[in-house]
Order: structure tokens, then sequence, then C-alpha cells
């Protein structure tokens, strides 16, 4: 039996079967097992799942064995003919010499041939494969005839030695060879994985991510104007089981209706706010937002909060249940396109991945044009959105890609004009 042999295949061939492995095995999870499991364990547990083992031999540990045999060695005679009546081989007594080498690692690395190798043969009369509880082993044998071991005189120890020696450090260098490539594939694996596993987590549908977690149940006081209280329904979730069991945590959301209802309650407010602009153009920007919110706590009970800690900054208007967010509005007054966009990275900042519902509510005090404004926020959105719906001329309901967490989210920008038009002078009294 040879080791190291190229018929065997090469070490390379054997890790990228391994890496192909690991792709099949992400893709066989499902959505729930990606989106409900903590990321950094299922990174741990495949890494460690699919790391191979480089091989070490223990030579200090040798046993050695000593076995009477017949020995053909070869006659160099028997090239005159058969007409001389000389055997091609004389049979002779002699001895087989047995070291058995005990060795660790992924037995399979063994039979296959590393990019780097020389010509040698790398034989071997017994191999045991390793496992999680014993060592594996190979055994080399070296031959003698009576002869050739009388010869030796006492020097006999030293020779065998040395034979071995000379032997086994061909089996040594070539197990290095093996090991440097298996050292790159351990360095490079983790790195691999959550590669793999981000693809994976970014193919399991954002429908799922949403449509798993608990629909935050907003209680619409049944006492509110022109509004229908929404039907909500709290689904059912999944326990996983590997890599370990975990009691998923709760998330909540807002669906598509509620979020537009909110959006609708919003515009109520800054249609109002329009119309009495003279009283509401000396608001600073947390009064008006504070008037926005108590309008919104009036038909949302217990669930409306403002200047709220959220990451990295306070929220001016959030809608929550047990700590969760899932509504994020922010309430700015116009101050340029620039400030504008900065309010939006503002936003992001807010929002964790798991919130996907958002608005920007601006308003505008000083500026004369706000038609100009409008068509710079149209001109903001077609550049930066992915896509947009305008349900009037100063509602956008935008679709808009945060690439610090690889989701889309939903995104209502109200721009609403509070400046105060003075009368011709004429028509002042």
């Amino acid at each position: 039996m040879k080791l190291f042999a190229i018929g065997n295949g090469s070490v390379s061939d054997y890790l990228r079967s391994n890496i192909s492995s690991l792709k099949d095995k992400i893709a066989s999870y499902t959505d729930e097992q990606i989106m409900n499991s903590d990321f950094d364990e299922w990174v741990e547990y495949l890494t460690k799942k699919y790391q191979v083992e480089p091989i070490t031999f223990f030579v200090n540990a040798t046993t050695r064995s000593l076995h009477e045999t017949t020995i053909q060695q070869y006659n160099p005679w028997s090239r005159m003919g058969s007409a001389y009546g000389e055997p091609e081989y004389y049979n002779l007594d002699g001895y087989n010499i047995d070291f058995k080498i005990p060795f660790a690692g992924d037995s399979i690395l063994l039979k296959c041939q590393p990019s780097t190798y020389t010509f040698t043969s790398y034989e071997i009369v017994d191999f045991q494969r390793s496992t999680e509880s014993s060592y594996g082993y190979i055994t080399i044998r070296l031959s003698y005839t009576n002869q050739e071991i009388k010869s030796f005189g006492e020097q006999l120890e030293e020779k065998i030695d040395t034979a071995f020696k000379n032997r086994f450090k061909n089996f040594e260098e070539t197990s290095g060879y093996v090991n440097n490539e298996v050292r790159s594939y351990n360095e490079q694996l983790e790195s691999t994985v959550r590669q793999l596993l981000n693809e994976r987590k970014n193919k399991a549908s954002d429908f799922f991510s949403i449509s798993k977690a608990l629909k935050i149940p907003l209680n619409l006081n049944s006492s509110a104007p022109n509004l229908t209280p929404i039907p909500l329904k709290k689904p059912h979730r999944a326990n996983l089981n590997e890599p370990k069991q975990h009691a998923p945590e709760k998330q909540y959301y807002i669906d598509d209706a509620d979020f537009e209802n909110i959006v609708r309650i919003i515009h109520i407010c800054g249609t109002a706010l329009e119309e009495s602009a003279r009283t509401f153009n000396r608001f600073n920007e947390e009064e008006l937002r504070d008037y926005i919110k108590g309008i919104l706590t009036s038909h949302y009970e217990n669930a409306v909060t403002g200047e709220t800690f959220r990451r990295v900054g306070k929220t001016d208007i959030q809608i929550q249940r047990d700590d969760k967010a899932a509504f994020i509005a922010e309430c700015k007054v116009w101050h340029g396109i620039k400030l504008f966009s900065d309010a939006i990275d503002q936003l992001f900042c807010y929002a964790t991945w798991k919130d996907t519902k958002l608005s920007l509510v601006v308003f505008n005090k000083d500026n004369k044009n706000f038609a100009g404004i409008q068509q710079q926020v149209q001109n903001w959105i077609k550049e930066n959105c992915k896509s947009y719906k305008q349900w009037n001329s100063n509602i956008w309901d935008c679709v808009k890609y945060r690439e610090d967490t690889g989701r889309d989210v939903r995104l209502a920008i109200a721009l609403y004009d509070v400046s105060i038009k003075e009368l011709p002078s004429s028509k002042k009294n």
C-alpha cells in the first residue's frame, strides 16, 4: 500500500470537496434556521465541523516487532538465460522488522498527494485510520537477510535505527507539505463560513424575516375619528434545534396597513399645521414633533413615545412594544437638501436591522419657494431610492436600500409648508 499517491486524488481536491460539502450543508438550512439562530454560533459550529485536522506523527511512540520470513533476492545470473538453469530469484532466510508509528489527524490526508511532492515510494504494509477515541497508525517494514543482519555485528541497532529514520523522514517531509495546505485552508475557513452564511442569510426573503415576527398589537381607540381598527394576528414561530436550542427572541414589526394608517394620521396633523401656519410657524422643531406625537397617542394606546434613546441617539417618535421599536419617525425643519439627506442618515442610525418602517416629516418655516423644495426632495428620491410612489404632491412612499444591514426599508417622506405668506399691502386692511 502506498501513501501520498496521485491515484488517490490530491489534497487540494479533498479540501475543495470539503468546501463543496459546506456549501451544500448551508444551502440545506431553512430560512427559520438561518434567521432565528445566533449567527456567530453558526459560524463557530460550522468552522469546527469542517475544520481539517493536520497529520501529526508520534515517532517517539513507535513500536517495533521482529518476524522471521523468506526473502526473495534477485539473481543477476538469471539474465544469462534459462539454459544455465539459474532461477530469477533466490529464496533466502531473513527477518521483517515492522515499525508501527501512531498518528493523529484526518486519515484521508495520508492517501492524498500534496501540491509539493517528491518521486518517492511511500510504501507501507499496514494502515489503521484514526478515530475520535484512538490514534491511527502506519506500519513501515524493513527486510533483511540473515547474512545482512550478521554483517551489521555490534552496529546492528544503529544500522536498523538509521535505516528507519532515513525511510521515515520522507513521510515526515511530505506530511509537512500536506499540513501546509491544510493550515492555509483552516486559516481561511472561518471567513469562508461567514461569507457563505451571509449569502444564505441574504437569500432568506425579507418576507420571512417580517412575517415570522410578532405583529405589534397597536390598540386603536374606538373613539378615534376617521379610523377603523385593524385586526392583528400573532403568527407561530418554530423552535430551532441546531446548533443549539435557543428560545427565539420575540421581534415586532408594523405591517403595511398599519404603516399607511400611521402616515395618514401624520398627514392629517401636517395638513392642520399648514392651515394654521400663522400659529404653528412660531413652534420650534420639538414643539412640532410633540404636536404630532400627541395626535398619534390619541389614536394608539400606550405605544407612542418621543425623545426615546435608540442605538446612537434619541428618536423623535417611536411606536413600540416591550422596548422594541417597530416604527420610527424624525421631524425636521427644512434647512436645505444637504441637511435633509443628513436627516435620512440620522434616521437610519437610530433604526436597527429589524426596523423596516420609517418616516421623515419635514416642515418648511422660512423658504417662500415651497414648490422648489418639493422639486429638490423629488430629485433626491429619484437618485437615492430604489422605487417610490407619490401619494400626493408632498408625500412620497419610498423603498430605500440600507447598505449597513443589506435590507430594503419602507420610508415615508412627508413635506409640509408652515411658512407665513405676507399679504400685499393693499389687502392688509
